[in-house]
């Protein structure tokens, strides 16, 4: 087993300590099962077994247990390879289990996965059985896997960074709803990639409930799993963002419900007694942006995401249409906000202060002290 300090000291490493806690605190309060499935191709075996058995000794430490996937892109000899990642893994005192998937997923071996976890090992799924199905029936496979387990996210390792042009940093976040066609269609991605890219859409369109899908290099898995910002490339069926004028057609409980979530802290009552300008909110009430129009300028008094999906892209979505509808506006955060460093790559410019950081974008020079005063001297929403 790992000693706790090592693992700490690495985790310290990958990210920001807020952002860390947040996902730990996160993946904790799921159900065991539904943390994560991680597929993981011939290639990884061979070549990369050295990292992601690093990273699955971090996971096992700190009481996660995804499901390891194994043949997801070419069953053939997969035993044998889930024998290897197996062997690694019990020399270094973390239980893992060789389960078989047969030509198809069963209540059998949902089960055995389930008894598997709960055990406290991780479940290798071998899908050497069905090396004759055609490839889309080994994503239906993966499918009614994520779906029985709910997993929240499914990890596919790349010998790569991410999807994306060769020798180019990779894409943060692909919307399927908008991005599809033109990544598929366009020549950006290789083959291999655009394979990828084609099932990914397949699983997200067979899955039933909210799930992320990223591609990333072992050597960025947790960097991945534990930052706002990722690491490899996020892959979201996209959503839809509702804009409203004002506060016309908003349910004020929903709405409060998430700003709960996103801040820890309630609305002050007379919140929804303030004009505003326009709201935009993702259809599950899972993500939104207040805008308010000020004497100094256009102001961003709120944007969260519900703080089961930080970490999904929903706030880029929204983000990409506030900057489009409003090129130059300034917003305000606490010092501790974790999305801090994110939203210092927004910006054009920042200004701190003991306890709030005030930001801004597109703003002319002039505006830019006048804005910062208002940003200091405005009420606090929450209580």
């Amino acid at each position: 087993m790992m000693e706790p300090e090592i693992i700490q000291r690495f985790l310290e490493s990958v990210g920001q300590k807020a952002d860390v806690d947040l996902y730990l605190k996160l993946f904790r309060a799921q159900k065991k099962e539904s943390f994560a499935i991680i597929s993981a191709d011939a290639q990884i075996v061979k070549s990369a077994l050295d990292p992601f058995h690093f990273d699955l000794r971090i996971l096992n430490g700190l009481g996660l247990i995804p499901v390891v996937l194994l043949g997801l892109d070419g069953a053939r000899e997969v035993d044998r390879q889930a024998l290897r990642v197996q062997e690694w893994l019990v020399e270094d005192a973390v239980p893992a289990r060789i389960l078989s998937a047969g030509a198809t997923v069963t209540a059998e071996t949902i089960d055995a996965v389930r008894t598997t976890i709960a055990e406290g090992a991780i479940p290798l799924l071998s899908l050497e059985a069905a090396k004759d199905s055609h490839a889309d029936g080994r994503v239906k496979m993966l499918a009614t896997l994520a779906t029985e387990l709910s997993a929240r996210r499914v990890i596919f390792l790349s010998r790569g960074a991410g999807l994306g042009p060769r020798n180019s940093p990779p894409l943060s976040v692909v919307n399927l709803g908008i991005d599809y066609d033109a990544l598929v269609g366009g020549g950006t991605l290789s083959r291999r990639q655009t394979t990828l890219l084609r099932q990914v859409k397949q699983l997200l369109e067979q899955v039933p409930h909210r799930m992320s899908v990223a591609v990333v290099n072992p050597l960025q898995l947790l960097r991945e799993l534990f930052t706002v910002s990722g690491a490899g490339t996020l892959i979201r069926r996209g959503s839809r963002i509702d804009t409203r004028a004002g506060w016309a057609d908003v349910d004020q409980a929903r709405l409060r419900a998430l700003f709960h979530s996103a801040f820890g802290k309630i609305l002050r009552p007379d919140f929804f007694e303030t004009p505003v300008e326009r709201t935009y909110i993702e259809e599950g009430y899972l993500g939104a942006g207040v805008i308010r129009e000020t004497p100094v300028g256009v102001y961003l008094t709120k944007f969260a995401v519900e703080r089961q999906a930080q970490g999904e892209g929903i706030g880029g979505e929204i983000w990409s249409m506030l900057v489009r509808d409003y090129p130059a506006f300034f917003w305000r955060a606490r010092p501790a906000n974790p999305i801090n460093p994110w939203y210092i790559k927004q910006c054009d410019g920042m200004a701190r202060f003991p306890d709030w950081f005030v930001f801004w974008r597109g703003m002319p020079i002039e505006k830019i002290d006048p804005a910062i005063r208002y940003a200091l001297g405005e009420p606090t929403d929450l209580i």
